[in-house]
């Protein structure tokens, strides 16, 4: 499993990092965003699951079909604008809801409301921790 996390953030570094340290003859864009592109395309095939905290294309640092790779998009208080751009196969867009964790479920054209969990890093750290040990 592939988690990342603040991909905008990420991708941003990246890219102004690539750009100020690449050399003449290396490639224009960054190995390290083409490796996560790489592992977007391959993932379903190695098995690999991939959580993805960002929009897909930001700025266009990962190319269009990237997007397209991901079989599950979940999204919360989604613009009309940004629910065309990211799940255009589930149109019209739902109606966000005020209330903490509501989130859209995206699947194969199909959108349904859900609830996310919302724990805070050290009650997700005890979850883990308990989970591993093989207590509930």
């Amino acid at each position: 499993m592939v988690v990342f996390d603040r991909a905008d953030d990420t991708l941003r570094h990246l890219a102004r990092y690539w750009g100020t340290f690449r050399q003449m003859g290396d490639p224009k864009r960054s190995p390290a965003i083409a490796a996560l592109e790489a592992v977007l395309y391959e993932g379903r095939a190695a098995r690999i699951h991939v959580i993805y905290d960002g929009p897909t294309t930001v700025g266009g640092r990962l190319i269009p079909g990237a997007r397209e790779q991901f079989s599950t998009g979940i999204l919360a208080r989604a613009s009309a604008g940004t629910w065309q751009r990211l799940a255009p196969k589930a149109d019209p867009a739902p109606k966000s809801s005020p209330l903490p964790g509501r989130v859209h479920v995206v699947q194969d054209g199909d959108t349904h409301p859900a609830q996310a969990v919302l724990m805070t890093d050290a009650e997700v750290a005890d979850w883990l921790t308990a989970t591993a040990a093989g207590e509930t």
